[in-house]
């Protein structure tokens, strides 16, 4: 087995039943449309597919970059956001982590990505 995260050995253990599942192709019916899957991966591609469905994802890389209704949406509106207190226990720590990510110079950044990059566990694409 190549890849040894927990996740990927519980699918290896689970292959064989999938293989079975899927030898044969299923039909994957919603309202007026069908659509033939053989894999998981299909099966999941049709189903994020259908939730998006209507939808308009947009990613910003600051507040700036938003109009004025989309700010007020998403950040001011009182009703629909949330305030935390974040307290910084390690000043001097979390300036590092801030210029290390957030800094000009590329190189920390770079090799930060490179160190953990296969440690995430739950990455929002």
């Amino acid at each position: 087995i190549l890849i040894t995260t927990p996740e990927a050995r519980k699918l290896d253990s689970l292959a064989a039943n999938l293989q079975e599942i899927y030898s044969h192709p299923a039909t994957l019916r919603r309202k007026d449309s069908e659509r033939e899957i053989t894999s998981p991966t299909m099966l999941l591609d049709a189903v994020y597919a259908a939730g998006r469905k209507g939808l308009s994802i947009q990613r910003y890389k600051g507040l700036g970059e938003m109009n004025p209704d989309q700010l007020w949406e998403t950040t001011l509106d009182p009703d629909a956001r949330t305030l935390r207190r974040v307290e910084i226990k390690d000043a001097l720590e979390a300036d590092e982590i801030f210029s290390t990510l957030m800094g000009e110079v590329v190189e920390p950044r770079r090799d930060f990505i490179q160190n953990n990059a296969l440690k995430v566990v739950n990455l929002d694409v």
